[in-house]
């Protein structure tokens, strides 16, 4: 492993330079981050945090490969591992896995992965890792038992969440053109089920697709789902058959970026949205929900685009192909934290050739009403892959993030 100190976000003012010339100084925090590497090698576009061996530590997954907290210094492997080409034609230049979600999916002690690879394929879920890991320095043949799981998952940002509210995580995506909830079974041997929220239609629902989550749009305590061009609306006592209500709001009418997530925002009592604009190209915003007409609508408060003189901050990167939020400053906001997905497409993106950035960036309240996301540089040489996780890995209180991409894996630790 190896180990790097970052200062750059406790800096008093960091002063960045525009087109336009001077911008605006970034307001000191004492937020930093202690980076360590895990691995230099391309494995997986997600990393996530669970215990996996139950022994009371919070470890690091990315692929196959675990990492055993609470020091990160022992791997250990539950299936073969393969270490891929960050460049190739087609789909070579790709691993195979896309997303890991741990998960009690069984409601055994055990937590479970659920492991989800390239779009259009089966996902796969591995009952019970710990229980067959190796060393990661063991040779490893034969692969697990892989469980019946969603098949044909489409989508470039599913979720692993209880959209429903009966306690159990449900997989969020498209499958055979639809938008579905991935309902694990409760006898291991039985399929998932694939739970329709829209009518089929392969072209509005395609393989490949970006900009997807879940968040409570209209206040009335259930999940709705939001996708980058509106939000479905969960009906009261669902009777997991009856399609949602679709509201059209094009929150990213082009491309799509990444997860997409509802919170409050600018402290008025409702939830806002916030998206990445494109996951190989520019653009991230929040959403600002109103009333128009005495019904939901929102109002575009734009964050970044492809000029860094557009930013008050001078910031801009492209390819955010993962986000997430939490409260990084423990000031009892969430804050937003993104980067750039290094060689999304072997590559071929604008901006490919830039730093490997990762920021979060601080919700910021005014007494006047108004809203800042003040952008803090964590790494510029790491970045997000397709997932990326934050939580408190140390028990410290701060939340960290673990990462997962064509530069390898990394953990970041909040100090």
């Amino acid at each position: 492993m190896k180990f790097f100190k970052h200062t750059l976000s406790i800096i008093p003012y960091l002063i960045l330079v525009s087109l336009k010339g001077q911008v605006k100084e970034v307001p000191p925090t004492l937020v930093s981050f202690e980076k360590i590497q895990l691995s230099d090698k391309y494995v997986s576009e997600g990393a996530s945090i669970a215990d996996i061996d139950d022994d009371g530590h919070l470890d690091i997954i990315a692929g196959s490969i675990w990492w055993k907290g609470p020091d990160f210094k022992e791997a250990f492997a539950y299936a073969p591992v393969k270490y891929f080409p960050i460049t190739g034609p087609g789909l070579e230049g790709y691993s195979t896995n896309f997303f890991t979600f741990p998960s009690h999916i069984d409601g055994n002690r055990w937590i479970d992965i659920l492991q989800v690879g390239v779009p259009g394929t089966d996902s796969k879920w591995v009952k019970d890792p710990a229980k067959i890991s190796l060393p990661l320095s063991s040779v490893m043949v034969e692969g697990p038992t892989y469980l019946n799981a969603l098949r044909n998952v489409c989508h470039e940002s599913p979720a692993f969440v209880d959209v429903t509210g009966d306690g159990r995580n449900e997989l969020l995506a498209f499958s055979e053109g639809r938008l579905v909830l991935g309902m694990p079974p409760l006898n291991n041997r039985e399929d998932w089920l694939a739970l329709s929220i829209s009518e089929k239609d392969p072209q509005r629902f395609p393989v490949y697709s970006h900009g997807l989550g879940a968040g409570d749009i209209n206040g009335d305590g259930l999940m709705d789902i939001i996708e980058k061009s509106g939000w479905w609306e969960q009906p009261e006592d669902w009777d997991k058959s009856t399609p949602w209500i679709y509201h059209e709001y094009p929150f990213s009418p082009g491309t799509g970026g990444a997860q997409m997530y509802a919170f409050d925002i600018d402290g008025d009592g409702d939830n806002d949205v916030v998206t990445s604009m494109d996951g190989h190209g520019y653009g991230l915003s929040w959403f600002e929900q109103i009333e128009n007409n005495a019904k939901i609508s929102f109002k575009e408060h734009v964050v970044m685009t492809d000029r860094a003189a557009d930013n008050p901050y001078g910031v801009s990167f492209s390819q955010l192909h993962a986000l997430e939020v939490a409260d990084i400053d423990n000031d009892g906001i969430l804050d937003i934290i993104t980067g750039k997905c290094y060689y999304a497409h072997n590559g071929r993106d604008p901006g490919a050739e830039d730093p490997a950035v990762l920021y979060w960036f601080k919700t910021l309240r005014h007494p006047n009403g108004s809203v800042e996301l003040v952008p803090y540089l964590i790494d510029d040489n790491s970045g997000v892959g397709r997932q990326f996780t934050t939580g408190d890995l140390n028990g410290d209180g701060k939340i960290d993030i673990v990462t997962s991409n064509k530069k390898g894996v990394h953990v970041f630790i909040q100090e």
